[in-house]
């Protein structure tokens, strides 16, 4: 499709030239910009477009059907309104096929996360033997006392050692309103297919496990 595009392009835009009996170059008529290359071209990018669209709309899909969110200590009306929520917790699987799933327009924190399953550090690849990775995106509407450490997936209880991100470019602990950041945990494999449970203290969610 790029090379069609190109030469498409270049046939709008580029007229051929023949040399005059005087020795003046000068263009040579019916050729140039003509109507009908124009609509090519333009079919052409709206074609590109469209493709990059689709992409794009599918790898959000991915997320979407692979993410839960837990609202802290928040009030629940009906199902779209939260209120007085201390704040927002979404949890994202990101299993190891996806890495292979990547388009373009992949957010920079999904790379960084699942880099972790080709990491070079011995002990990162032990640690996600047979496990599966988790990314904690955390938001605080209000003080809140954050802690991976109170989240539990399945009835299994993250651990520190669970936590892959240094603690350099996360916080815990007490975070202001509009804090925000995220983290990648490792947790035994989750099965596709099967309901997962989340919860965060008395916060808790359930989605289903998309099938590879």
């Amino acid at each position: 499709m790029k090379n069609a595009m190109k030469n498409a392009i270049k046939n709008t835009t580029t007229a051929r030239i023949k040399w005059g009996s005087q020795g003046s170059a000068t263009p040579e008529r019916g050729l140039g910009r003509s109507p009908g290359s124009l609509v090519i071209v333009l079919s052409l990018l709206f074609c590109a477009f469209t493709a990059e669209a689709n992409s794009s709309q599918a790898w959000q899909a991915r997320l979407l059907a692979r993410t839960v969110t837990l609202w802290i200590d928040g009030e629940r009306l009906g199902e779209d309104l939260i209120l007085n929520a201390r704040g927002e917790l979404n949890v994202t699987w990101l299993e190891r096929a996806l890495a292979r799933e990547q388009d373009r327009h992949v957010e920079e924190w999904v790379i960084m996360n699942l880099s972790y399953y080709f990491s070079q550090r011995k002990d990162t690849r032990a640690k996600l033997k047979g496990r599966d990775i988790l990314v904690l995106n955390y938001r605080a509407a209000k003080y809140w006392d954050f802690d991976p450490t109170k989240l539990v997936v399945d009835g299994y209880a993250i651990v520190r050692d669970d936590i892959l991100t240094k603690s350099e470019y996360w916080h815990d602990g007490t975070l202001a309103p509009g804090a925000r950041g995220n983290l990648a945990v490792c947790v035994p494999a989750l099965k596709p297919g099967r309901s997962v449970k989340i919860r965060y203290e008395d916060a808790e969610a359930t989605f289903e496990a998309p099938r590879r």
